[in-house]
C-alpha cells in the first residue's frame, strides 16, 4: 500500500497511537484525533548534494505528501533537518514546526513564517491540541549544541524520540524524568551516536515498554566496524533488556500500532 494511503487510511481508536517508520531517525506519529506529528523525516537527496553521503534507502514518501499537522526537528544535521524538504512543507499553511534552536535561524532563511516556528530548548514544553512535547537533554557534541530528543505525550501515551547523542543516562534520565511507553533510539555510533548496546543500556535504564532503534541503512558512512549501525545487533543486545522492555525493529514504511494498555499490534 502507498505510504501516504497507509497514514490516511488506518484508524487510530482512543488510547491509541500509530507509529509509522520513515527511515534514518524519520518516523510519524497518528493520533486517534487524526493529527499528524512527523519527527525528522528524511526526504530527498539533500546529504549527497551537500556532502556526497548518497541515501541508500528509497524516501517511503514525497515531500509534497506529506501533510502535517506538527513537523519536530532534533537538531539541523541535513539528515534531520532536511534542507529540500522543509521548503515543500513549509507550504502547507496548517503546518507547525517544533525545532531545537540551531535550527530557527534555517527555518527563518527558509521563508517558514515565524509564527508557525516553535523553538524549544531543553526542558521546555509546549502544548498542542491535547499533545504535549518537551525537549529532552542530548549531547550531540559541538557539531550541534542545541540537539534535543522530544518527548511526546497524547492521549496517555508517551514517546520519547532520543534524537542524536551519546549515551549520557544521568543526564537523559535526569531530564527525562518520567516513564514512557515507547522510546526510540540510534545505534549508528558514528558521529557521536550510541551504538547498539548503548542504546539497550539506555533503554534498561529507562525502562519503555516498547524500544525501537533507528538511525540504520540510509548512509555507508553511518555503517562502521563492530556492528555499528546494524539492527541485527540491536537484537542481539536487547537480551540485556529486562523482562518489561520489548525489542521492536520496525522496517522503514512499517506501522506499529500501540495501545495504552501496553499491547502493539
Amino acid at each position: 500500500m502507498n505510504f501516504l494511503k497507509k497514514i490516511q487510511e488506518t484508524a487510530v481508536q482512543d488510547g491509541q497511537v500509530a507509529l509509522f517508520y520513515i527511515a534514518q531517525a524519520g518516523f510519524c506519529i497518528k493520533t486517534s484525533a487524526g493529527k499528524t506529528i512527523f519527527i525528522d523525516p528524511y526526504l530527498s537527496d539533500a546529504c549527497e548534494r551537500l556532502f556526497n553521503f548518497k541515501r541508500m534507502i528509497p524516501a517511503v514518501i514525497s515531500a509534497d505528501e506529506v501533510d502535517a499537522d506538527l513537523y519536530l526537528i532534533t537538531h539541523h544535521h541535513a539528515d534531520h533537518f532536511d534542507p529540500d524538504t522543509v521548503p515543500v512543507i513549509a507550504k502547507h499553511p496548517k503546518t507547525i514546526f517544533v525545532a531545537a534552536p540551531d535550527c530557527e535561524s534555517l527555518l527563518l532563511e527558509l521563508n517558514v513564517p515565524k509564527h508557525r516556528c516553535t523553538i524549544l530548548k531543553e526542558e521546555q514544553e509546549w502544548e498542542w491540541e491535547g499533545i504535549k512535547i518537551r525537549a529532552i537533554f542530548a549531547d550531540h557534541g559541538e557539531l550541534a549544541p542545541d540537539a534535543v530528543g522530544y518527548l511526546i505525550e497524547v492521549d496517555g501515551i508517551k514517546i520519547y524520540h532520543v534524537g542524536d547523542t551519546a549515551y549520557r543516562p544521568k543526564e537523559i534520565l535526569s531530564s527525562l524524568g518520567t516513564t514512557v511507553d515507547i522510546m526510540i533510539a540510534p545505534i549508528n555510533g558514528t558521529y557521536g551516536n550510541m551504538i547498539a548496546s548503548e542504546a539497550c543500556r539506555l533503554g534498561a535504564e529507562v525502562q519503555p515498554k516498547i524500544l525501537i532503534p533507528c538511525h540504520f541503512w540510509m548512509f555507508l558512512e553511518h555503517v562502521s566496524e563492530e556492528g555499528k549501525g546494524d539492527p541485527a545487533t540491536f537484537l542481539k543486545e536487547s537480551s540485556m533488556l529486562p523482562g518489561g522492555v520489548k525489542a521492536k525493529v520496525m522496517a522503514p514504511g512499517e506501522l506499529f500500532i500501540y495501545s495504552i494498555q501496553g499491547t502493539g499490534v
